[in-house]
């Protein structure tokens, strides 16, 4: 018997290959891919639109909330401007001309709290204008951006740089000696109740003409002598100039603002809207 050596092994290869299914005619409907009904596109929007009607209002309130603080922020650094002012000037506070005011001649204008940063008539600053350009030397910061008026600061700002004769004023309600004692700094003395007089100058909130609020007219900051701000509820105008104050002009607005700002000391540590009235 004869050897016979092993049959060789012969190696098998798969062969795979693809092939694109091939659709048949009456298949291609149930292949593709299914539609939106009208219905459920109906009901996607309407989820939508509840969606943003939830998100609005928050973004609303976040942006007021941060024209708020920004607002604040602005009224901290004027009152540290008015003290270095005090410190400069033998802790005497910025306040106007020592001469009756035109409209007004029972007061002088340091007498009046007031907005108006230049007197166009007599061409001098008054109040904080006196601040600027040594004290503050970007003048955006007499303006609040809660402003209801956001076309204010646009028309005021180029008054105050030409000292003209038109008059300009800022978003700030500063009281000068309103409701004050003293005319120093360091001791403002007492308003007409009796409370220290600490409040230095708040957002400005007139319904009168012209007619100037911020944030709605529904809060207002106030910023006190040690340059620390709060934020007051507005919302019973406890530091408003209400349309009825100004019919008997000038002296109804005097005797307001002698009460907006013994409200706004009352608010240091209590509810404005709780600040007996005036004697």
């Amino acid at each position: 018997m004869g050897y016979h050596p092993p049959a060789p092994r012969v190696r098998q290869t798969v062969m795979i290959s693809f092939h694109s299914p091939i659709r048949q005619p009456g298949r291609l409907a149930a292949d593709a891919p299914a539609a939106f009904t009208l219905i459920e596109v109906i009901v996607v929007i309407a989820v939508i639109g509840l969606l943003i009607g939830i998100i609005l209002p928050s973004v609303g309130r976040a942006r007021a909330t941060s024209k708020v603080s920004v607002c604040a922020s602005n009224l901290r650094q004027v009152a540290i401007a008015i003290q270095q002012y005090a410190m400069d000037n033998r802790s005497f506070i910025p306040v106007g001309p020592s001469t009756p005011m035109p409209f007004n001649p029972a007061r002088t204008w340091p007498e009046w709290a007031s907005n108006q940063v230049w007197i166009g008539g007599i061409l001098q600053e008054n109040g904080l204008g006196l601040l600027v350009p040594r004290y503050i030397d970007d003048p955006r910061v007499l303006f609040c951006p809660g402003s209801d008026e956001p076309e204010d600061m646009a028309e005021e700002l180029p008054r105050l740089a030409a000292r003209g004769p038109a008059d300009a004023f800022c978003s700030y309600l500063y009281r000068q000696l309103d409701e004050t004692t003293r005319p120093s700094f360091d001791d403002l003395g007492t308003n007409s109740l009796g409370l220290v007089a600490n409040a230095l100058a708040m957002d400005v909130n007139s319904l009168g003409f012209p007619r100037r609020t911020h944030h709605g007219g529904t809060r207002a900051n106030v910023v006190f002598r040690d340059s620390h701000v709060l934020t007051v509820d507005n919302a019973r105008q406890p530091l408003t100039l209400r349309g009825m104050d100004f019919a008997g002009f000038p002296g109804s607005v005097d005797r307001r603002l002698d009460a907006i700002f013994c409200a706004a000391d009352y608010a240091e540590n209590g509810n404005p809207d709780e600040t007996p009235p005036l004697p």
